[in-house]
């Protein structure tokens, strides 16, 4: 099984000059992840909102790769829509060579509404909008002189510097969403899925056997161990401290995301948390229930035993732990980090 670690710095207070030390905790835990032996590191873009102020990937991900020697560098993923096709196809090449060769490109079309009108751009027009990138990135990487003329974007006899080092080109990611049509658009690219780490075991585990599924029917072989299994993680030695320390970081992220939903523009960074749990019209599910179905908090013992049935059981061969999500004291992250890798994944290699 391989290991990879999710970094998506949060900005829960509002105090402008605890930004710079997010960035800078991020990294050392990135530094951190390559010294403990992580396979890879992933990077989420987010717009607007305290969940996530890396607001484009691909240049958060190069100053990462000038900081590490060996670990791959992903984007988890980089919302393609938002960004000029030509620009991302160079700026993730440069990445590329940059690296030696460790980029891992994941790529999504978003859903927040919200994120979408402030950028002025059509909602609806997202799906298509996102396959003509992916057109456009893969060619401009692999074909000199390339043209394409889509409904939204258009290049003739573009050619661009540098190359990419990996061959054919970086691997590629696919984010998917809930519905079946996303599933298939990945297997008929041939490129492996990514999947949230903020969504319940059972639906996350159901993508992935459509995915499966549909591999099969194409006469495919699944990447199963090229796609990693996100999952809100945090480890002790001690039961209580495992659900305990993280319990206030989960409610934070899973409150805001909730708000994030219900905004049409603007931005939840100056609203009042409190006050909208206080008008919500849904109550969420009782933490004790996230911590079985979503949550991966527990002692090294508990997460090999968890481990052990998404291998055995659901054919997951790639792990992504996500432990510096929400309010978590960079300490506490760090000693997580320590002891899943001293006590959890030696067990599966």
């Amino acid at each position: 099984m391989k290991f990879g670690i999710f970094i998506l710095p949060s900005w829960p207070e509002l105090e402008t000059a605890h930004q710079g030390r997010i960035y800078s905790e991020a990294v050392e835990q990135i530094q951190y992840a390559e010294e403990l032996g992580f396979d890879a590191v992933w990077l989420a873009e987010h717009h607007f909102t305290r969940f996530g102020i890396i607001p484009s990937a691909l240049p958060f991900a190069t100053y990462v790769a000038a900081r590490t020697t060996k670990i791959r560098i992903g984007t988890g993923v980089s919302v393609l829509t938002f960004h000029n096709p030509i620009f991302m196809a160079e700026e993730a090449a440069m990445l590329d060579v940059l690296s030696n060769g460790r980029l891992d490109f994941g790529v999504g079309r978003g859903q927040v509404v919200y994120e979408y009108n402030n950028f002025q751009v059509e909602y609806d027009s997202r799906t298509k909008r996102f396959q003509e990138i992916v057109d456009i990135i893969l060619g401009l990487w692999s074909t000199p002189g390339f043209t394409y003329h889509g409904q939204y974007y258009s290049v003739d006899d573009m050619t661009i510097t540098p190359t990419p080092i990996q061959r054919p080109h970086p691997p590629m990611y696919l984010a998917v969403s809930r519905t079946p049509a996303s599933v298939d658009v990945a297997i008929s690219r041939g490129l492996p899925i990514l999947t949230s780490a903020n969504t319940a075991d059972e639906e996350v585990l159901g993508i992935r056997s459509l995915y499966l599924d549909g591999c099969a029917t194409a006469g495919q072989r699944p990447l199963v161990e090229a796609m990693p299994f996100f999952r809100l993680t945090h480890v002790a030695e001690d039961v209580k401290q495992a659900t305990e320390i993280p319990r206030a970081s989960l409610t934070w992220v899973r409150d805001l995301n909730s708000l994030r939903r219900t905004l049409t523009g603007g931005s939840e960074i100056y609203r009042d948390l409190d006050e909208w749990r206080r008008t919500r019209t849904v109550e969420p599910p009782a933490y004790e229930t996230e911590l079985k179905t979503t949550a991966y908090f527990g002692t090294p013992d508990q997460l090999v035993e968890r481990l052990r049935w998404l291998e055995e059981v659901h054919q997951v061969q790639y792990f992504g732990a996500d432990m510096g999500f929400g309010k978590m004291l960079h300490a506490d992250v760090m000693r997580s980090m320590e002891l899943f890798a001293r006590e959890v994944m030696p067990t599966f290699r």
